[in-house]
Formats: C-alpha cells, structure tokens, sequence
C-alpha cells in the first residue's frame, strides 16, 4: 500500500480554488491543519463566517481531492470559525490619499479593535454596539466594549450595569472590568455619580481613553468594540492614535442630515487607513402590529450611501418599541428575545461584519463555535 504524508496532502488541497477569490484555499490560508494518520487524512478547514456561500463546495472538493489520492483510507473533513485578524494593512483605493496608520497597539491580547461611529447624536449608536457586541458573544466571540462617550456615557444603563462598580482585580494587579452578558465594559460611569456632569478638557479626555485600554485588563478578546461619541473630536483622534483599527461601523438613519454628518466620519477614518467595514441603518422604518411599515426618517438613505461611497451596506435595524423599553431595563434585544426577529437581524450584521474582517485582513487561528 502506498503511504500518504502530509506535504502530499497540502500539494493536493493546493489544487483545491476558492470559487469567489479564484485562489487556491492553500493561498488563502483555509486549512486551520492537515494530518495523516495509517493513511487516514483529516482536514480542519477555516470558513470566514456562518453565512459563507460556498461553504459546501470547498467541503466537497476538499473531500473529493482527498478521496483521489492514492492510498487514502479515510478522510474527515471539519471546519472551524476563526477570528479575523488585522494582520494586512488596508489596500487604499489609488484614488485616495494615504496617511499615517497609528504606531501604537496598547492591547496586544486583543484581536480586533472596531471602532461604533456616528456622525451625529440621536441615530441609535449605543443601542447598536451593545447589540452587537452581545450577538457577537452569540456566535462563541469573546467581546468587550469601551464606551469612549465621556461626556454621555448610556452603554453601563443598556448592559444591565447601572450600579456596578470596579471591585475585580486580575492576578496581575490590574483592576477588571464589569461584565454582563458574557461582554466585558468599561465606562467613565463606573467611576463617578450618575448625576455628576464630566466637564473635562481634551487632554484629560485622551488620558482616561488610553487608562481605559491600558490600565485594565481585559484578557484575550477576540472582539474590542469602542462605542464613540457623536462626530469628528478628542476621542475619535485618541481612538485612533492608541489602538490598532481593525476597521470602523458607521451608524446612520435613513435622513440626509444623519447621512450628511455620517460620510465627514467616513472620511475621517479613511484619512487614516482605517477600513469601512460597512454602514447600518438604523431605525430604518416602523412596522406596526397589523403589519402597515412607516418609514419615519426616509427609505434607503443608508443602502445608497454604502453604494455611493463603495463601502459595504450591513443592513437595515427597524424601529421597535420593545427594544427601546429594554434597552433603558438593561436588557439588549438579542438577550431578551434572543430568537426574534430583530435579534436575527443583529446577528445577521454581526456575522457580515466578521466575513467583511476576514476580507479584508485575512485568517487567524482563533477558534470559535460553529
């Protein structure tokens, strides 16, 4: 009987193309690992997401390949959910200018850092992270949120953390943040009075910022989601002066003034060699009990501002009563009704957004559920 080794399985998968990238899956770094064994082969291959189309071809021909070689006995064929990873920088259209990408990463044990933005106040920005952040959670990431609103800081109120307060400390020394619903958060809240304004300057903005990021620990993340203030200030620039940018979310309604507001902080994370990693619309349109939908702020404003601007377009999260009245109970909706509707949408978004990651900075070796 002929034996089979590795190298010949890895030059066989080599044949094997992704059929979107036209790139054999050996290129595109797809095979977490391959191992023979008495000439029975096993393959663990790296999907970008749930939602990935061709998830049953490349199974297929992985197997078909194996099963061609000569002396194969068995084959096995399994697939693991990996973290994208910033490890490739953003390709800049030619058309646009370059500029300097932040030097300095204060969270080595992080994986992705995303930046939540909005041009402006009002468009539903925090109700987005924190239901985000918790469908993450939902598809196995491990998530935390930095609420980097100084002067308006919601994110403690919607994560069920009004009260809380920092007591845990790691083993280093290194005080731990509030956690709930499997999603670790740091807010300018936990540190003062719920009724005590933050009348700060910009320099004491930017050192609390980094003490956040630095000073605490957050362990291994596969996920950091940095919930911004509304526009283009202090916090933006600290954002993206101490961390590595995975890539920005933008929030907007479906209005031309939210729209107008949201594009000058597109192009401020662009000016950066920050990636757009796509546009939500949110409270897009009302849907009543009998089923009549009212687009309260327009129709489609976001869907043609992601096509104008050629970034991507996550989807539409309509206007619910319900998440409203949760939100201000602590309860995100992908928590208190985890299998309706509106909850679906935001794994939807959230599970695009790691396929838009992966797209843009390749693999990592960093399990999660299937």
């Amino acid at each position: 009987m002929t034996e089979i080794n590795q190298a010949q399985v890895m030059q066989a998968l080599s044949t094997v193309m992704e059929p979107e990238q036209g790139k054999s899956i050996i290129e595109l770094n797809m095979i977490d690992f391959a191992s023979v064994c008495d000439n029975s082969v096993k393959v663990e291959l790296i999907f970008p997401s749930t939602a990935y189309p061709h998830r049953d071809a490349v199974l297929n021909a992985v197997r078909e390949t194996i099963q061609a070689m000569e002396g194969v006995k068995q084959v096995t064929v399994g697939i693991s959910l990996k973290t994208p990873a910033a490890t490739a920088p953003f390709q800049r259209p030619a058309n646009q200018p370059t500029a300097p990408v932040a030097p300095k990463q204060l969270l080595p044990n992080i994986k992705n850092v995303i930046a939540i933005s909005s041009g402006k106040g009002g468009v539903g920005k925090t109700s987005v992270s924190v239901n985000l952040a918790c469908a993450l959670t939902q598809l196995g990431y491990k998530v935390g949120i930095v609420d980097a609103d100084i002067y308006g800081p919601n994110v403690p109120i919607m994560m069920g953390l009004r009260n809380a307060k920092i007591t845990g400390e790691a083993p280093n020394g290194k005080p731990l943040p509030p956690q709930n619903y499997d999603v670790k958060v740091m807010s300018v809240a936990f540190l003062i009075k719920e009724e005590q304004p933050v009348v700060w300057r910009g320099p004491l903005l930017d050192r609390i910022i980094r003490q956040f990021l630095s000073d605490f620990e957050w362990d291994e993340l596969d996920f950091l989601l940095v919930d911004l203030p509304p526009g283009t200030g202090d916090a933006q620039l600290t954002i993206m002066q101490a961390a590595s940018l995975s890539g920005a979310i933008i929030v907007t309604t479906p209005q031309e003034v939210a729209l107008h507001d949201s594009r000058k902080g597109l192009a401020m994370f662009i000016g950066q060699n920050i990636p757009c990693l796509g546009i939500i619309e949110n409270m897009s349109y009302f849907e009543c009990d009998h089923g009549q939908r009212y687009e309260i702020f327009g129709h489609g404003g976001g869907k043609s501002a992601a096509e104008k601007l050629n970034v991507p377009f996550l989807g539409q999260v309509p206007l619910v009563i319900e998440q409203r009245e949760h939100a201000d109970m602590g309860q995100p909706v992908v928590i208190y009704d985890s299998n309706g509707k509106q909850a679906a949408i935001f794994r939807e978004i959230a599970d695009q957004v790691v396929a838009n990651l992966r797209q843009i900075h390749g693999q990592q070796k960093v399990s999660a559920p299937v």
